[in-house]
C-alpha cells in the first residue's frame, strides 16, 4: 500500500525520516529536486505527509491527493471524495461504468499494486511517462517512463485527442508560432512549432490541446463542451479562453499583472507565456527537441541534397518532408501526423538526391547503394516540391513526374 499505511508504520517511517534529514543536514548535502515539474499546492505538499485532508478527503502527499490534484487542474475532473485507497479505486470506477482497461491515454489513471499515477505521456515504444507522489514511500513526486503493461487504466475523463480523426483536419493555420499581445486563437485555429512536431488548437469542441508527435494529445485546457469565443492574450500578462455570450472567462493562466507578454510554442514541446522579465506560465510539456534543422525551403532543385537531420518544408509552414536520423525518409502534416515515408527505417542513409536524370534517390552510407528511389527517368531541369497541399512532387519540364501522392491530406 503506498497510499495510506498503519499510524504505527508511519510514526516510525518518520522518526526514520527525521533521523535521516538530520543526518544529511550536519553532512552539508545539498536537497536534491525532484524530476519533473512538481505543482502539487503547496498548503499540503509543505506539511507533514498524512496531516491533513486535501479538498477530496485524501491524506496529503500521498499518491491518492496527488492524482486527485491532476485531475482537477489539468482534466477538469473532481475526483469523488474519499472513495478509499489506491488499491480500490480500479473496482469503484468499474462498478459505475467506467472504463478499466489495459489501454493507456494521456489523463488517464495508472493504477498498480495499489499505487496510483497520472498518465502524462503515452509514448510510440509501448512506455508511458507518469507523474505521481508517494512512490518510494518518501511522500515526494516523482516522474519516470515505464512499460504500458505495469499498470491498468482507469479512465475518468482522459484528455482526449480532437474529434477530426487526429489531425488538425480544416482548421486555420495562423502560419506562426506564437501570439502576441492583445492577439487572438480563434475556434478551429491553430500554432505550430518551428519544427512543425507541436500543434496547439483551439478545436471547435472548445477545448485548447497541446499535440506533439503522432498528434497524440500532451495537455489541454480540459473545456471541451464548452462553446468558446477565443484565446487572448491579454495586455495585463493574463492568458484567458473566452466563452461566448456571458460566460465569461474559462480558463486563464492567472498571471496577470506580469505586463505586456508572448505566448510561444517552442520546439520542446513546452508552450510558454513570457513576460519582460522572463517565463509566467507553461504547459510544462517540454520533452526535448527533435534535432532536425530546416532547409529554409520547399524545394530540392537538380543536384541538390537532403543530408539526415535536415527537412524541407511547404511555402506555408504546415508540411515538413524529413529525413531522419534512423534513416527513414517521412512527409509529415501539422503534429508530425506521418502522411507518406520511405520505409527505410534502421537503415543508414547519407543523402536525399534530386538526379538530373529525373530520379529522386535516397541514398546509403557506404557501398550500399540506393534505399529508395521515385524510379523515374528523363532529360533537362527537374526540381522536388513540397506544395502547401500536402503533395510532394517532382517537376520537369512537361509538368509532375511523381508524386507521393498526399495532395489534400492533412
Amino acid at each position: 500500500m503506498r497510499d495510506k499505511e498503519t499510524s504505527r508504520g508511519r510514526a516510525l517511517r518518520r522518526r526514520l525520516v527525521v533521523v535521516l534529514v538530520a543526518i544529511t543536514a550536519a553532512l552539508g548535502f545539498p536537497a536534491v529536486a525532484a524530476a519533473g515539474t512538481d505543482d502539487y499546492p503547496a498548503q499540503w505538499g509543505a506539511a507533514g505527509q498524512d496531516s491533513l485532508l486535501d479538498s477530496w478527503g485524501y491524506y496529503n502527499r500521498e499518491c491518492t491527493s496527488f492524482v486527485a490534484w491532476r485531475l482537477h487542474a489539468r482534466n477538469g475532473y473532481e475526483m469523488p471524495r474519499a472513495i478509499g485507497n489506491a488499491g480500490a479505486w480500479g473496482m469503484w470506477f468499474a462498478q459505475r461504468g467506467y472504463a478499466v482497461n489495459s489501454s493507456p491515454a494521456v489523463g488517464a489513471i495508472a493504477e498498480s499494486a495499489g499505487h496510483v499515477a497520472w498518465v502524462e505521456a503515452v509514448n510510440g515504444d509501448g512506455t508511458i511517462t507518469v507523474e505521481e507522489y508517494n512512490q518510494n514511500f518518501q511522500g515526494a513526486y516523482g516522474e519516470r517512463t515505464v512499460p504500458a503493461s505495469s499498470f491498468h487504466f482507469i479512465h475518468a475523463k482522459d484528455i482526449t485527442a480532437s474529434a477530426g480523426g487526429g489531425s488538425v483536419g480544416t482548421s486555420e493555420y495562423l502560419g506562426r508560432d506564437s501570439l502576441g499581445p492583445e492577439q487572438r486563437l480563434y475556434p478551429n485555429q491553430y500554432l505550430t512549432s518551428t519544427d512543425g512536431r507541436h500543434v496547439l488548437i483551439l478545436q471547435g469542441d472548445g477545448n485548447l490541446v497541446l499535440y506533439g508527435p503522432g498528434y497524440r494529445a500532451l495537455w489541454s485546457s480540459a473545456t471541451a463542451g464548452r462553446s468558446v469565443h477565443s484565446l487572448l492574450v491579454q495586455g495585463d500578462g493574463n492568458l484567458v479562453l473566452y466563452g461566448t455570450g456571458g460566460q465569461g472567462a474559462l480558463w486563464a493562466s492567472n498571471t496577470a499583472g506580469r505586463g505586456s507578454s508572448t505566448l510561444r510554442l517552442q520546439d520542446d514541446g513546452n508552450t510558454v507565456l513570457y513576460a519582460g522579465n522572463g517565463a509566467s506560465w507553461s504547459t510544462g510539456t517540454a520533452s526535448g527537441s527533435a534535432g532536425l534543422m530546416t532547409t529554409s525551403t520547399e524545394r530540392l532543385a537538380t543536384d541538390e541534397r537532403l543530408f539526415p537531420g535536415q527537412f524541407l518544408r511547404s511555402s506555408d509552414g504546415r508540411y515538413r518532408l524529413a529525413l531522419q536520423s534512423d534513416g527513414n525518409l517521412v512527409l509529415y502534416s501539422p503534429g508530425y501526423r506521418v502522411l507518406w515515408a520511405s520505409g527505410t527505417a534502421g537503415k543508414s542513409a547519407h543523402s536525399l538526391l534530386m538526379q538530373a536524370d529525373a530520379n529522386l534517390v535516397l541514398y546509403g552510407t557506404g557501398s550500399q547503394g540506393a534505399l529508395w528511389s521515385s524510379n523515374r527517368t528523363g532529360s533537362g531541369t527537374f526540381a522536388f516540391t513540397l506544395q502547401s497541399d500536402g503533395n510532394g512532387v517532382v517537376y520537369g519540364a512537361v509538368g509532375a513526374l511523381w508524386t507521393t501522392g498526399t495532395g489534400g491530406l492533412v
